[in-house]
């Protein structure tokens, strides 16, 4: 698990309404060396997949910085022109290719800001004609300390360019800001009005999503070898893993298998499911610097199997629900985040999330007698199997499968 930090600075009107967000790379880490084209890709990343640009920006535009490598990049088209503007960084060479980008980009719909611009830069982009391209104009008010440059500036943009917003960034006092409104600036940001927040959230490992798509498609009543095979595909480490284990001694084949799909037909269901379960609980417990990790994971698998063959006996038609309730239930422990932002990060089955919940449901009810028999908790014990109607027979060989499983997992 890992924590995800971005900040976020906001872009006011002149009647310090906000207009929109600059998004801001920021790192845990104290000495990192800067990579641009790296730190772009983690703000996308975070801002749209780890915090969410709703809950970072509302309904207001995001802007981020672009390097020379990442605006020819195709990543681009994966936003939508409404929710970002594109901000290109001073120091990027004007060149033929970066003009044939940015009309192409601008005839998209997409906002494109030119940073940090100077008397110097301005002239440079009005005489190859593409300052038309811009919708924003951002003045450094820290960096361009001659009043009168500013206000230059500002003149030629109302003259030539009514089009294009003005926005004066590192604004830092009452009398900047007034000089900038004055000048004709539409936009501001900078210290004056508010310093940049850092945004902070939670990540949850690539290797446990592709685990949990795997389990709930192994755990599905029709399970397709086919799905499987294609999920571990697009996962590297573990085409490597699977190939090395189908091609080890103990399987014995007499030809090397080099394909994915004949490799998990080969292992089944039954030899797939232990495979991917062994590897999971490596893995949590080759992240974590948590002590105890494999009773936790191991307690997991313990309820999942438990949940399971309960929910044979009472509603079988809910066995898979039921394993994978027993399954994340020690998640939150394991990973160190809240429930909430785990059910959400996973978008599991409202079924899954109302049992973990603790809400009253069926399921409910089969996860509490799971973890009962695991405290040995008999108060709790005879209370659930009274309200299920179960004997204490079917309970017990619900709970003695369930260990002998377990053992057999991980022998």
């Amino acid at each position: 698990m890992s924590n995800v930090l971005l900040a976020k600075q906001p872009i006011l009107s002149g009647d310090q309404t906000i207009y929109g967000y600059e998004l801001l790379y920021r790192s845990q880490a104290a000495f990192d060396k800067f990579n641009g084209d790296l730190a772009t890709v983690e703000v996308m990343i975070n801002a749209f997949l780890n915090i969410g640009i709703d809950q970072l920006a509302g309904s207001n535009p995001v802007f981020i910085n672009f390097t020379e490598n990442l605006i020819h990049h195709d990543v681009i088209s994966r936003f939508a022109p409404s929710d970002i503007v594109i901000e290109l960084l001073e120091d990027i060479p004007l060149t033929e290719e970066l003009k044939k980008r940015i009309c192409s980009l601008s005839s998209d719909g997409y906002r494109i800001a030119l940073d940090d611009v100077t008397p110097e830069l301005f002239r440079e982009w009005h005489e190859a004609e593409m300052i038309k391209y811009l919708t924003f104009i951002k003045i450094d008010f820290l960096s361009t300390s001659d009043k009168e440059e500013r206000k230059m500036i500002a003149e030629m943009v109302r003259a030539h360019y009514p089009h294009v917003l003005l926005l004066a960034e590192k604004v830092e006092t009452i009398e900047e800001f007034q000089e900038a409104r004055h000048s004709g600036y539409h936009l501001f940001q900078g210290y004056f009005f508010m310093k940049p927040k850092v945004m902070e959230t939670f990540e949850i490992p690539s290797y446990y999503l592709t685990y949990v798509q795997l389990i709930q498609q192994i755990e599905h009543r029709d399970f397709d070898l086919q799905k499987i095979a294609k999920i571990i595909q697009n996962d590297l480490s573990l085409s490597y893993k699977l190939l090395k284990l189908i091609n080890s001694p103990a399987y014995r084949r007499n030809n090397r298998i080099n394909s994915i799909e004949r490799a998990v037909v080969l292992l089944g269901q039954t030899e797939i499911k232990k495979w991917l379960y062994v590897l999971a609980l490596r893995d949590s417990m080759q992240h974590s610097q948590m002590q105890g990790i494999d009773a936790l994971v191991k307690s997991s698998y313990y309820r999942a199997k438990m949940c399971e063959n309960l929910a044979e006996v009472i509603a079988p038609q809910l066995s898979q629900e039921a394993f994978l309730i027993g399954y994340f239930s020690q998640l939150p422990v394991i990973l160190r985040q809240p429930l909430e932002r785990l059910i959400e990060a996973l978008s599991l089955d409202e079924l899954i999330e109302t049992a973990l919940k603790g809400k009253p449901s069926l399921l409910t009810d089969i996860y509490q007698l799971a973890v009962a028999y695991e405290r040995v908790n008999w108060m709790k014990i005879d209370q659930l199997t009274d309200k299920l109607s179960l004997n204490n027979e079917k309970v017990y060989d619900a709970y003695h499968e369930a260990n002998a499983w377990l053992l057999e997992l991980f022998r």
